[in-house]
C-alpha cells in the first residue's frame, strides 16, 4: 500500500477528538507535494525538525506541557517515518547501486553518478547536526568494546574520532551531511563540547555518518577516500556550514552532483577522483552497514542521534547546558 494510502488511513481511524493528530496529519498530507513516497518521507522528515526547534523553544520557555504535546507529535511522526523507512530502505540508507531507477513509462536512463538528479529527488530527505573544525583523529585497528557502562560502545575500526581513548566519557553521535538540525548543532553546540571536553582528554567523541539520502552517502565518500583522515572533519564541517551551495533539500539546486564536486574542489579534490569516490560500491557497503548497526543497537530513526556512554539523548536534551550537565555528572562518578 502507497504511504498516502496509509496516512489517509491513520486519518480516518484517528479519534474525532484527538485534533492534534489530525493536524499533523494534514500537515504531512499537505507538505507531501504530489503525494509520492519519497516526497512524503521529505515531508516528514521536515516536520520532524520543525517541531524539535519547537520543542526546545518550549522547554527554553519553561512551557512543559506545550514542549509534551510536540513530543507526542514529533513521536507520532518518528512512528510513520519507521513505516516509511521500512516500506523503502534504501531511501534511508545511501543505496549500494548506483544506477538511477528509471522513471515510471519512461525509457530507462544510462547509468549516471551517484548523484543524478533523478536520484536527488528520490532520495532526498532532511535533518541537521555534527562536529565543528577538527583535525585530530584516532583510529584502533580492530573493533572492540570501551566504556565501563553495561551497554559499553563498539568502536569499529573505520570510525573517525576525535579526543583521547581512554576518557571518562564516550559520545558518539549519528549524522547525515544533508540534516539541517546537524549543521546548526556542528555550529551551536559542538565548539562548547570539543573545546571544553573533548580537548580537555574528558570525552571521546566517535561521528558516523547515518545517510538519509544518496547525497549523505557521496559525501561521506568524498571524506573517506578521497581526502586523508585528518581532513575528514574538516570537510564535513565545510559542507554543514554551506549546506546552501549543495544541500538538494530546501535549496534550489540545479545540478547537485556538480555542486558537491565544487565543494570537494575546495579541499583540492579532483572532480574525476570526486565521481570515483561517490560512486565506490564498496564504500556505499561499509556506510549501509555502519548505519543499519546503528539502528540495530540504538532503534535510530532520524539525525542527528547522540550517544553518551552507552545511553541514547533524548532530542530535547541536545541543548549545551543540558548536555553539560550530563557530562559532568558521569564524570563525577568515575
Amino acid at each position: 500500500m502507497a504511504l498516502k494510502d496509509q496516512l489517509n488511513d491513520a486519518l480516518q481511524a484517528t479519534d474525532a477528538g484527538n485534533t492534534a493528530r489530525q493536524q499533523t496529519l494534514r500537515a504531512v498530507l499537505a507538505s507531501s507535494g504530489s503525494g509520492s513516497d519519497a516526497e512524503i518521507k521529505s515531508a516528514l522528515t521536515r516536520l520532524i525538525s520543525d517541531r524539535e526547534a519547537k520543542t526546545a523553544t518550549f522547554m527554553a520557555a519553561g512551557k512543559v506541557d506545550a514542549a509534551r504535546a510536540e513530543r507526542a507529535e514529533i513521536d507520532a511522526l518518528r512512528a510513520l517515518l519507521k513505516l516509511a523507512v521500512t516500506s523503502t530502505p534504501a531511501a534511508t540508507i545511501a543505496p549500494k547501486k548506483h544506477t538511477p531507477a528509471a522513471p515510471a513509462a519512461a525509457a530507462p536512463e544510462p547509468a549516471k553518478p551517484l548523484l543524478s538528479k533523478q536520484q536527488i529527488l528520490i532520495g532526498s530527505l532532511v535533518v541537521l547536526v555534527l562536529a565543528g573544525l577538527a583535525y585530530y583523529f584516532l583510529s584502533p585497528k580492530a573493533d572492540e568494546a570501551i566504556g565501563n557502562t553495561a551497554t559499553p560502545i563498539v568502536l569499529r575500526s573505520d570510525d573517525r574520532t576525535l579526543g583521547n581513548p581512554k576518557a571518562k566519557v564516550i559520545m558518539v553521535e549519528y549524522a547525515a551531511p544533508t540534516c539541517p538540525v546537524c549543521a546548526r548543532f556542528n555550529a551551536t553546540v559542538m565548539p562548547h563540547i570539543k573545546s571544553d571536553y573533548i580537548d580537555t582528554g574528558k570525552v571521546y567523541y566517535i561521528f558516523r555518518t547515518f545517510p538519509l539520502s544518496a547525497t549523505d552517502g557521496a559525501v561521506e565518500g568524498i571524506a573517506r577516500l578521497c581526502l586523508p583522515a585528518d581532513k575528514y572533519f574538516q570537510f564535513l564541517d565545510l559542507m554543514f556550514r554551506n549546506q546552501s551551495k549543495w544541500d538538494p533539500d530546501g535549496y534550489q539546486i540545479p545540478d547537485v552532483g556538480a555542486a558537491v564536486k565544487q565543494m570537494a574542489g575546495i579541499m583540492g579534490v579532483a572532480p574525476e577522483d570526486a565521481d570515483r569516490c561517490m560512486t565506490d560500491a564498496k564504500e556505499q557497503d561499509r556506510i549501509n552497514q555502519v548505519a543499519q548497526d546503528g539502528q540495530t543497537r540504538y532503534n535510530i530513526h532520524g539525525t542527528p542521534t547522540l550517544v553518551v556512554s552507552g545511553q541514547v539523548v533524548q532530542d530535547s536534551e541536545r541543548t549545551w547546558p543540558q548536555l553539560k550537565a550530563r557530562f559532568d555528572s558521569l564524570l563525577a562518578k568515575k
